[in-house]
C-alpha cells in the first residue's frame, strides 16, 4: 500500500511537539534563577556594599528575564521539505521516498502508528516521526486502512524475525551506491546524544563531562575564596572587586553545573535505536546510514556538516542533528578530520552544482519566453 503527498505550510502543526518550547519549565526556571541569584548578592549586602549588590542584581536578573522571555516566545514555523513524498508499506519494512532522501526501516523498530488530528503518524520514536496528511488519502476509510495495515505489519514483526534490509536488494538506493567514498563504523553513547540535545550542533570545542564538572566546581571554589577575601580585606576597592568576582564565579559555575545535570537527566530520553552500531558512508552522491534494522540515504542538498574537537554532526538544513559521529571512532584524529573535510567539500560542490543548474534553468526559461525573430517587430533589418 502506498500514498504520495506534498507537505504544505499548514502541516507544520504535526511537528509542534518537536519544536514547541516546554513552557511548563518557565516557573521552575524563575524559582531556580532567584535561588541562584540570592547567594551572588548576599555577601555584598552583608558587608553593606549595597551599590555593588544592586549592580550585580541588575546584571544577573536582566539576563534571567531575557532567558525567560526567550522561553516564552512562540517557535518559528517548521520548514517542511518541498517536493513530493511517497510512503509505502511493505511486509518487511516501511519505505519512504523524496527527491533527496530514501529510507527503509524494519517494522520491528517502528514504535507505533496512530491517527492524530488530521494525520496518520508513523513513529520511529517520540523524537522522530512521519506524519501523513489526511488529504493524501482518497477517503477517511482509506486512511484508517493504511494505519491498520501498518499496525498489522508492526505487530507481526514482533512475533517473527523478518529478513534483513539489504542495500543492494534492488535499485532503490542505486543513486547513492555508484560512487566511491569514505565510511566509518561507530556506536553512540547516551552522553553523546544528551550533549547534542542540550547544546545542539556547535563548533564550540568539545570537552568530556568529567572535565566540565571539574572546571565548574573549581569556579565555585574560587567564588568561596573570593568571598572570604572580601570579608577579610578592609580595602573598599578590593572588597568591591572581590564581591563582583565571587558573584561571577558563583553564577558561571552553578548555572553551568545545572545544565550538566539537566544533560545527565536527558539520557533517559534517548531511544535505544540511537545507540546501535551504525555504518556511515559518504560520497559525492551523499550519505548512506546503515544499521541492523534500517537504511537511510540523503543527498548533500538536505544536509549540513558541523564539526568540533569531539564530533562530526550531520544535520538537516534546519539544524536538527541526525547523525552524531564521534571522532574517537576513527583510528586517528587525522582520519576524522579528513572525513569531515571531505563531507564539507562534497556538500559545497553539490550546492554549487545545484545553484548552477537553477541559474541555467532560469536562463532557459527567459530564452523560451523571449519572442522569436519572426515575432519581433523591432528586429534589425537583415541583409
Amino acid at each position: 500500500m502506498q500514498v504520495e503527498f506534498e507537505y504544505c505550510p499548514e502541516d507544520s502543526v504535526a511537528f509542534e511537539s518537536e519544536t514547541t518550547p516546554q513552557r511548563n519549565v518557565i516557573l521552575p526556571v524563575i524559582i531556580g534563577g532567584v535561588m541562584i541569584g540570592i547567594p551572588g548578592i548576599a555577601p555584598a549586602l552583608a558587608l553593606g556594599y549595597n551599590w555593588v549588590a544592586l549592580m550585580i542584581a541588575i546584571v544577573y536578573f536582566s539576563c534571567l528575564v531575557r532567558y525567560v522571555q526567550r522561553l516564552s516566545l512562540k517557535p518559528q514555523p517548521v520548514t517542511l521539505a518541498p517536493g513530493p513524498m511517497q510512503v509505502r508499506l511493505e511486509p518487511n519494512y516501511l519505505e519512504m521516498w523524496t527527491d533527496h532522501n530514501r529510507g527503509r526501516i524494519a517494522w520491528s523498530h517502528v514504535e507505533r502508528t496512530v491517527v492524530e488530528r488530521d494525520f496518520a503518524t508513523l513513529y520511529e520514536s517520540e523524537q522522530r516521526k512521519t506524519p501523513i496528511p489526511r488529504r493524501a488519502f482518497d477517503t477517511p476509510h482509506a486512511m484508517q486502512e493504511f494505519v491498520q495495515l501498518a499496525e498489522q505489519y508492526r505487530l507481526a514483526a514482533q512475533e517473527t524475525t523478518p529478513p534483513e534490509i539489504g542495500l543492494y536488494d534492488d535499485d532503490f538506493f542505486a543513486a547513492w551506491t555508484r560512487d566511491a567514498g569514505l565510511s566509518v563504523e561507530y556506536e553512540n553513547s547516551r552522553a553523546d546524544w544528551s550533549y547534542v540535545m542540550e547544546k545542539g550542533a556547535t563548533e564550540y570545542p568539545w570537552q568530556n563531562r568529567g572535565a566540565r564538572i571539574g572546571r565548574n566546581a573549581l569556579y565555585l571554589v574560587l567564588s568561596v575564596i573570593m568571598g572570604g577575601m572580601a570579608f577579610g580585606v578592609g580595602h573598599p576597592g578590593f572588597t568591591a572587586f572581590a564581591l563582583v568576582a565571587s558573584a561571577a564565579f558563583w553564577y558561571v559555575g552553578s548555572i553551568t553545573l545545572l545544565t550538566i545535570f539537566r544533560e545527565i537527566r536527558r539520557e533517559q530520553d534517548i531511544p535505544a535505536d540511537w545507540l546501535c552500531r551504525r555504518n556511515l558512508f559518504i560520497s559525492p552522491a551523499g550519505l548512506i546510514s546503515l544499521t541492523p534494522f534500517a537504511i537511510f540515504c540523503s543527498d548533500w542538498l538536505t544536509l549540513a556538516v558541523v564539526q568540533n574537537t569531539g564530533f562530526i554532526y550531520l544535520t538537516d538544513t534546519g539544524g536538527t542533528v541526525y547523525y552524531t559521529t564521534p571522532k574517537r571512532a576513527f583510528p586517528t584524529f587525522g582520519q576524522a578530520e579528513h572525513f569531515a573535510h571531505e563531507a564539507e567539500n562534497w556538500h559545497e560542490a553539490a550546492y554549487i552544482a545545484y545553484c548552477e543548474r537553477v541559474a541555467e534553468e532560469a536562463e532557459q526559461v527567459k530564452r523560451d519566453a523571449a519572442p522569436s525573430d519572426e515575432e519581433n517587430p523591432f528586429r534589425s533589418p537583415q541583409t
